[in-house]
């Protein structure tokens, strides 16, 4: 991948750092909001939580529609409304303001996310879909790693308030060279030369085959849920994906409200973690693209996170608890990316979007709907996060054993794409192969 490709990916990446950003310098602001507003740990779960609602709702319209639209016009809107949601949190003052504000939010970062999912698809061959996914979402945790120190500082320097200010004024730089840049396909992009637009097109035609066949949308739905594998990777989903969104929603404020930091420095704390989880991120989508095996890879890793999150519940001091959440971090999202990528290899790409849409919408989306709201529940009940660590703890053991169904379904679809792949491409060989989702 080089050149306008490159470019092009590294601008939806971009996307995907600011996406993150956006989403938890709340997560910093909790301490203060709570003692300034006087919230119990529920009501502030409830504020993180429902953001989640918004994102379950809109990662799941994304994922429809996304198969569908105009993929750049439309991911500029909902970038721009970004930045106004995101100051307008900086103006609430009451319980349902932060509701409805949070909640419309999360409805247009979901169907953000979702579309930047598509773009990237759009953007980049097989052969490179999990190392490219893996940096997507690496992206997503550097957003946080060097955005909270600096959401620290802001709230340290000025107030949580001001902090959601400059947030919504960073984020609008994206917004204009994202428009610049992208385009829906490399065909329809002016600075990528004819001879590289083709050469893209017929190496996705040979990948693809004719699996690119639009479908209605019922039938991509139904087609997906009647597949048992899908339907444990949407289970393993909601499990892994609750990790996922809970840490992003709490860790900072379990950093300051049972460990003691102050908010600059849970900023700074953080910073290694989540980029530990860059790197569990970026090594699991390169070691599913060399070897495969990806729902191997994913049940490996949900199973090593349950010890993690353990002993991080448990640990003592700075150092350690910050080396535990490091290595809590690298396995979750080592078993995240298998959980996405694996999309993109078992699924056709005439449902790709749809299925983004009901994994990481649906079933992801729930998982951060109910995952946080867990947090703060069992924090208000017994005083301390180790109940609710252990209930995340408990929740990566199932999603392992959810996975399981997945390896033996991904080994049967590398089976028949290599004797697809070695039989001879007559017309006849392409009729036969056209889109078949069970």
């Amino acid at each position: 991948m080089q050149g306008v490709r490159l470019l092009v990916v590294t601008v939806i990446w971009l996307g995907s750092f600011f996406l993150a950003f956006d989403r938890v310098n709340i997560s910093l602001a909790a301490p203060g909001i709570m003692g300034e507003l006087g919230f119990t740990g529920m009501q502030m779960g409830l504020i993180l939580s429902v953001y989640y609602w918004g994102y379950l709702l809109g990662n799941f319209a994304g994922g429809l529609v996304s198969d569908r639209v105009h993929l750049r016009g439309l991911t500029t809107l909902l970038m721009l409304s970004w930045c106004a949601l995101t100051a307008l949190t900086g103006l609430c003052h009451s319980l349902w303001q932060f509701g409805v504000v949070r909640l419309v939010f999360g409805l247009a970062e979901g169907a953000t996310a979702n579309l930047l999912h598509k773009l990237q698809n759009n953007w980049l061959l097989p052969r490179e879909r999990g190392r490219g996914y893996g940096i997507f979402i690496g992206f997503v945790y550097l957003g946080i790693a060097l955005g909270m120190p600096l959401v620290g500082w802001l709230i340290k320097a000025w107030d949580w308030r001001v902090m959601f200010y400059v947030s919504a004024l960073l984020t609008s730089g994206l917004v204009a060279v994202f428009w610049l840049v992208i385009r829906d396909r490399p065909t329809q992009h002016p600075w990528l030369a004819v001879p590289q637009q083709r050469a893209f097109a017929a190496a996705i035609s040979a990948a693809h085959l004719a699996l690119d066949a639009p479908l209605p949308t019922r039938a991509r739905v139904m087609s997906l849920l009647s597949i048992p594998a899908f339907l444990c990777l949407s289970l393993a989903a909601f499990f892994i994906i609750a990790v996922y969104f809970t840490t992003m929603s709490w860790l900072p404020g379990y950093l300051v409200k049972e460990r003691g930091y102050t908010v600059l420095n849970s900023g700074i704390y953080l910073t290694l973690p989540y980029l530990a989880a860059f790197a569990g991120m970026w090594s699991a989508g390169s070691i599913g693209d060399r070897f495969g095996h990806r729902a191997l890879v994913t049940l490996v890793m949900a199973v090593a996170t349950c010890p993690a999150i353990i002993a991080v519940a448990y640990s003592h001091g700075v150092n350690t608890t910050v080396a535990l959440m490091s290595l809590m971090l690298f396995l979750n999202s080592a078993a995240l990316n298998g959980i996405m990528v694996l999309l993109f290899d078992l699924i056709p790409a005439a449902a790709f979007g749809t299925s983004v849409g009901i994994v990481g919408g649906l079933c992801g989306g729930l998982g951060g709907v109910i995952g946080p709201l867990l947090l703060g529940y069992l924090y208000d009940l017994t005083g301390s996060f180790q109940a609710g660590f252990l209930a995340l703890a408990l929740g990566t053991v199932l999603g392992a054993i959810a996975m399981v169904p997945v390896v033996g379904y991904e080994k049967k679809i590398r089976a028949a794409k290599a004797a697809l792949a070695d039989a001879p491409l007559t017309p006849h060989a392409v009729a036969t192969s056209k889109p078949r989702l069970r």
